[in-house]
């Protein structure tokens, strides 16, 4: 099972804090602030936001997205 999934992706993308940052927590993953940021962090919103150049993603790119992510965290060991 993954631990970073799509709606994950979904829900740091269309936050509506402007330092979203995606973390897991206990295996888990959590849409916070970035100054609240505790746990592992994965990505900020404005990370992902320079790496897709502000464009709209489908379902599909979100999926292939969540799997790049899953795969560090995977890498990262939690």
């Amino acid at each position: 099972m993954a631990v970073v999934e799509r709606d994950d992706v979904r829900r740091l993308l269309e936050s509506p804090v402007p330092d979203a940052t995606l973390v897991v927590v206990e295996g888990r993953c959590e849409v916070v602030p970035g100054d609240a940021a505790d746990g592992l962090v994965i990505a900020s919103r404005r990370d992902l936001e320079d790496e897709v150049g502000g464009e709209d993603l489908d379902d599909g790119q979100l999926g292939r997205l969540a799997d790049r992510l899953d795969s560090v965290v995977r890498d990262l060991g939690a």
